[in-house]
């Protein structure tokens, strides 16, 4: 398995990087829970209708623990938590949520190892392989095949 990537040219002409290229990951599917659940049962023993009602109950869960203040962690995954953003108050008394709270947003923290030469490796990224799509030309690769270049 490799993540796909394409090249793509920064067009916005009131960016410091006005020209520049750059690489994006390419997203080619998304995958349902039926699917995920299908995969999980080809890598253990349990169910498919099992792992449905799992997963299922899965986000409605972690949402009921983050609300209640809680760090949710998830071995292999990672952890979420919940955050808010701000804005300050003259004084203590003066801090009200209604005036004062501007969201409430997810924090994602993946689960991170830390390997012998004292690198800190994400376990969602670790040992991943990039590849160039193959099926997609930018318009620097068409005018270098139009020239022959």
């Amino acid at each position: 398995m490799k993540l796909i990537y394409q090249k793509y040219q920064n067009k916005n002409d009131q960016s410091s990087a006005y020209n520049k290229w750059y690489g994006r990951v390419v997203i080619n599917e998304t995958v349902e829970i039926e699917q995920l659940a299908s995969r999980m049962q080809d890598n253990c023993t349990v169910k498919r209708a099992d792992i449905l009602a799992v997963l299922s109950e899965l986000g409605p869960t972690i949402r009921d623990l983050l609300q209640d203040s809680k760090r949710v962690s998830i071995p292999y995954l990672g952890a979420f938590k919940l955050g808010i953003t701000t804005t300050g108050a003259e004084t203590a008394k003066k801090f009200t949520v209604k005036e004062n709270v501007k969201n409430v947003h997810v924090i994602f923290q993946p689960e991170t190892h830390v390997t012998v030469d004292g690198k800190r490796v994400k376990d969602l990224v670790k040992d991943c392989r990039l590849a160039e799509d193959q099926n997609y030309l930018s318009p620097e690769d068409e005018d270098n095949e139009n020239t022959g270049d």
